[in-house]
C-alpha cells in the first residue's frame, strides 16, 4: 500500500465512523444538528447571514455508506453558513491582511506553502472573499489537487476558492470537516461533478447540496486527534516506503549494468577455442577501411596513439582485442553538432510531409518517431550527406544526457543526424548491438564521461570519441553476448512488473 493509499483509507474509515470506538453517553448528531440549525435561525434573525431555500431532504440513494446509529447526514449548506461569501474590492484590502491565493496552498492538504501579507504596494484589481479565523478555506478550481485547510487567522482570499465558517465549533469541528472534504468519497464526487475543460472546477450549487456524515461532537474531537496522532506515522512510513522504492528501481538498474559490466569483460558467458580470434576480425576491418579510402568513399583519419599497457582497464580473454573506436568505425560525424547546422538553419522546417528528410533527435527514438519530428529539406538533406542514416547506425547523445545511445531503424525513407548527437557507422552492420551495448555499460559510460568536459552541461565531440578504448570479443562471441544479455535483460524485467 503506497503511502497516498493509507492517507485516503485513515480518512475514509474516519468518516464512516470506523476509526475510533462510538461512546453511547455521548449527545447524539440528530441533536447536534438541530442545535447547528437552531443557531443559524439566529444569525438570519440578527441579519449576519442570509435566509436561503430550503434544502430538499436527504434522499438513502444519495447516503455514501452506512454510518452509526448515533450520527447523521447533512447537506453541506445545512451544517455551515456555505453560501454567505462577502466579497470586498481588493482596493478595499487593508495593509497587512493576510491574502491567500491558490499558489499559496499546497496539495493534498498540505499545509499553507507561504503566508502572504498585503503591502501598501501592492494592488489587488479583482475582488476578494473575506474569512474569518476557523473557516474551512476550499480551493473549488482543479478540485482534485485537494487544496483544503483551515484558516489559523482572519484574512482574504481568492473567488477560486471557498470561504466554509462553521456556525459554531462547539457544534461542527472545522479540522472534521477539512478531513471529509480530503476523503475518497467527498473527492470522489466532486470530481465527476467538475466541469470547463481547461480549467475544470465544482460548482457552488453542488457543492452546497454535498451530504456530510457528522458524528456526536466528542466524538468529532476524537477522530480530529486520532488523525493527527496517525498522520506522522504514515509520514514516517512514506519515508520507509520511498527508500524502499528507490532501493528497488536502483535494484534493477544495478543488476543490469552488474551483466553489462561482466559481458564487457568477457565473464557472462564462456569462450570457444574454436571462435577466429578478435585479432583476425580486425585486421579484415583495417583492410575493408583502406578500401573504402582507396575508392574515394570515406576519408582518410589521423592516425590514433597506439594503445598502452597502463590504459587498458582491466584484464580480456586471449581471443579478444582492445581497440580504439576510430579505428574499428567506418565513419564518427558530428558534423550537424560542429557548426555546418546554421548554415542550412532556414531549411529546417516541421513539414509534416513525407517529401522531406528527418533529422533524427535522440528524443525521437522515446516517442518511437511519432511526434514531434524535425525536417529539413532536399537541399538541407543534400548538404549533410556526410550526415545521412540509413538504418543501422548508433546515435550517441553527447551533450547533456551522457552515454545515452540508439541504434537507427530503418524507417524507409530520408533520414539525416539533428544537432547535439554524434553518429557512429561500422564497417559491419553486424557489429553494432555489441558497441551498444558497451556504451550503455558501466565501462562505456565511464569512458564517455572522461572525454566530456564542462561543468553544468557535459559535452564531448568526435574527436575525442575515436580515441576511447573498446574491448572486442571474436564476431561469434559477440553474437553470443548479446543474444545472453537481452536474454537476461528480458527476463530482470518481467520480474520488475
Amino acid at each position: 500500500m503506497t503511502p497516498e493509499q493509507l492517507k485516503a483509507s485513515i480518512l475514509q474509515y474516519a468518516v464512516e465512523g470506523k476509526l475510533v470506538k462510538q461512546d453511547p453517553n455521548d449527545e447524539p448528531a440528530s441533536e447536534l444538528l438541530k442545535k447547528i440549525e437552531n443557531e443559524k435561525d439566529q444569525l438570519i434573525e440578527e441579519g449576519k447571514i442570509k435566509r436561503s431555500r430550503k434544502l430538499s431532504a436527504i434522499t438513502d440513494e444519495e447516503k455514501p455508506f452506512d454510518i452509526p446509529k448515533n450520527w447523521t447526514y447533512g447537506r453541506l449548506k445545512q451544517i455551515t453558513t456555505f453560501g454567505n461569501f462577502d466579497s470586498v474590492k481588493g482596493t478595499s484590502i487593508p495593509d497587512n491582511s493576510w491574502v491567500v491565493d491558490m499558489k499559496d496552498v499546497r496539495k493534498d492538504g498540505g499545509g499553507f506553502l507561504a503566508i502572504v501579507r498585503k503591502k501598501s504596494t501592492d494592488i489587488y484589481k479583482s475582488n476578494k472573499y473575506s474569512f474569518s479565523k476557523n473557516a474551512v478555506l476550499y480551493g473549488k478550481l482543479r478540485p482534485y489537487l485537494r487544496k483544503v485547510e483551515v484558516a489559523k487567522a482572519d484574512g482574504f482570499t481568492t473567488t477560486e476558492m471557498f470561504p466554509i465558517n462553521v456556525v459554531d465549533i462547539n457544534t461542527l469541528i472545522p479540522q472534521y470537516l477539512r478531513y471529509v472534504m480530503l476523503s475518497p468519497y467527498f473527492v470522489d464526487l466532486v470530481n465527476d461533478s467538475m466541469y470547463g475543460m481547461k480549467m475544470p472546477r465544482v460548482g457552488t450549487t453542488f457543492l452546497a447540496k454535498m451530504v456530510i456524515p457528522l458524528p456526536p461532537l466528542e466524538e468529532q474531537k476524537r477522530i480530529v486527534a486520532k488523525i493527527e496522532k496517525l498522520m506522522p506515522l504514515v509520514d514516517e512510513y512514506a519515508e520507509s516506503y520511498n527508500r524502499l522504492q528507490k532501493i528497488d528501481n536502483e535494484f534493477e538498474d544495478k543488476l543490469k549494468q552488474s551483466v553489462l559490466q561482466y559481458a564487457m569483460e568477457g565473464k557472462l558467458i564462456k569462450q570457444d577455442p574454436n571462435d577466429e580470434p578478435a585479432s583476425e576480425l580486425i585486421k579484415k576491418i583495417k583492410n575493408e577501411k583502406a578500401e573504402l579510402i582507396k575508392e574515394g568513399k570515406i576519408k582518410k583519419s589521423q592516425k590514433l596513439p597506439v594503445i598502452t599497457d597502463d590504459e587498458k582497464p582491466f584484464d580480456i580473454p586471449d581471443s579478444w582485442e582492445w581497440i580504439r573506436l576510430g579505428d574499428y568505425a567506418e565513419k564518427i560525424t558530428d558534423e550537424v553538432a560542429s557548426g555546418s547546422f546554421a548554415a542550412i538553419r532556414d531549411n529546417v522546417r516541421k513539414y509534416k510531409t513525407e517529401n522531406y528528410a528527418i533529422m533524427v533527435k535522440t528524443a525521437d527514438f522515446a516517442n518511437h518517431f511519432s511526434k514531434n519530428l524535425t525536417y529539413t529539406d532536399e537541399h538541407g538533406y543534400n548538404f549533410l550527406n556526410n550526415s545521412n542514416l540509413f538504418g543501422g547506425e548508433l546515435i550517441l547523445s553527447n551533450i547533456g544526457s551522457i552515454g545515452k545511445c540508439f541504434i537507427v531503424p530503418k524507417l524507409n525513407r530520408p533520414m539525416t543526424l539533428a544537432p547535439n548527437s554524434i553518429m557512429t557507422k561500422l564497417i559491419d552492420p553486424k557489429l553494432n548491438k555489441f558497441l551498444y551495448y558497451f556504451i550503455k555499460s558501466p565501462i562505456g559510460n565511464f569512458e564517455l564521461l572522461q572525454i566530456a568536459s564542462g561543468t553544468t552541461m557535459k559535452k564531448f565531440n568526435k574527436t575525442n570519441l575515436k580515441g576511447i578504448l573498446i574491448p572486442i570479443p571474436p564476431l561469434n562471441e559477440q553474437k553470443r553476448i548479446v543474444f545472453e544479455i537481452e536474454k537476461i535483460v528480458n527476463s530482470i524485467d518481467k520480474l520488475s512488473k
